[in-house]
């Protein structure tokens, strides 16, 4: 009887994954932009895009600046 339930368990552990195993997600090749990742999401940065103002720096280190001159604001090159 013991067998029947070690080999049950043996089964049931190789058939159910361990932890919320994260798969690999594909990322949208840019053809034109700057791919970048911004507030841990993989975004597509080009002139004229909308923007977040909080997440500034971000876009700074992919050489661009979200400009208030719009409402709502727009990146642009630095």
């Amino acid at each position: 009887m013991r067998a029947w339930i070690t080999l049950a368990a043996a089964v049931l552990a190789l058939a159910v994954p361990a932890g919320s195993a994260a798969q690999p997600v594909a990322r949208a090749a840019c053809s034109q932009d700057v791919s970048a990742t911004i507030e841990g999401q993989h975004k597509c940065l080009g002139p004229g895009e909308y923007c977040k103002l909080r997440a500034e720096r971000q876009y700074e280190r992919y050489g661009f600046v979200c400009s208030t001159r719009y409402n709502p604001p727009r990146l642009r090159r630095k």
